[in-house]
């Protein structure tokens, strides 16, 4: 740690809630919320000025001394909104924050079905849970989360697109993402949002660009891992051989999604 992160991590005592700059808080890029409905972030922004905020955000500080935001982006765009320059805000210090983001996010507002699946994947390739494992974590049955974790099969711009249409519920979506072929789920979800009188969207292709980035990204993880030779580590021999373990289960995940 940085000698600022340590004088930040000194000027934040954990548990404690503080008065924080909201210039001072950065957005978390793994937020389990894609998409902020305008018309909710108004009704928060009445009960803030008529009753205050109930919550504080909470926050952890990073290896560079930056505090990132682990949950209340909603409660923090309602502030700046309103002009406010500081928040109410709580520093937690926890290897899995991202755990503590998901389930503030279920308890305080429903997610979006793809906000929800997407954020139950990540944690399940990140800390291998089971579906009983995730199930307990937000306190939903196992078949409920296979349910959410099935949402992953759809294919990646439909997700996208149906992100931004709150009306579309969970069960609708799930019909959709047990249609194997792509081009069969593209024209049941154009004929599911027709018939709920949606306006069609452009759907947008995924970037090539994105593609490239895959690749080169792939190719510099097999240059690494070739280099690696095994016999010449000596004590710090079973540490790599669990990494790899580790790496080797993220790809087979991978790999699984793409098959399915």
């Amino acid at each position: 740690m940085t000698t600022e992160a340590k004088e930040t991590s000194k000027a934040y005592r954990k548990g404690k809630i503080h008065d924080i700059s909201i210039d001072l808080l950065h957005r978390d890029v793994d937020q389990p919320r894609k998409h902020f409905d305008e018309g909710e972030l108004d009704a928060l922004k009445k009960s803030i000025k008529d009753k205050g905020l109930l919550y504080p955000v909470l926050f952890r500080v990073d290896e560079n001394g930056n505090n990132i935001l682990v949950s209340g982006e909603r409660r923090l765009r309602a502030f700046r909104s309103l002009g406010r320059e500081s928040i109410p805000a709580m520093r937690i210090d926890s290897d899995r924050y991202d755990e503590v983001a998901l389930i503030d996010n279920i308890q305080r507002v429903d997610l979006h079905p793809v906000d929800e699946a997407e954020a139950l994947h990540n944690l399940q390739t990140k800390y291998t849970h089971t579906q009983e494992q995730l199930g307990n974590l937000i306190g939903k049955a196992q078949n409920t989360v296979a349910d959410i974790l099935g949402l992953m099969k759809l294919a990646e711009e439909i997700r996208e697109d149906a992100r931004g249409r709150k009306e579309l519920s969970r069960g609708e979506l799930l019909k959709i993402a047990r249609i194997k072929r792509p081009t069969s789920q593209k024209k049941a979800y154009d004929a599911l949002i027709a018939s709920l009188g949606m306006p069609k969207k452009e759907i947008k292709r995924p970037r090539l660009s994105e593609t490239k980035k895959a690749i080169t990204s792939t190719d510099s993880a097999l240059k690494c891992i070739r280099s690696i030779d095994l016999n010449i580590l000596g004590d710090d021999r079973n540490a790599v051989v669990g990494k790899l373990q580790e790496l080797l289960q993220v790809i087979q995940n991978k790999l699984q999604n793409i098959e399915s």
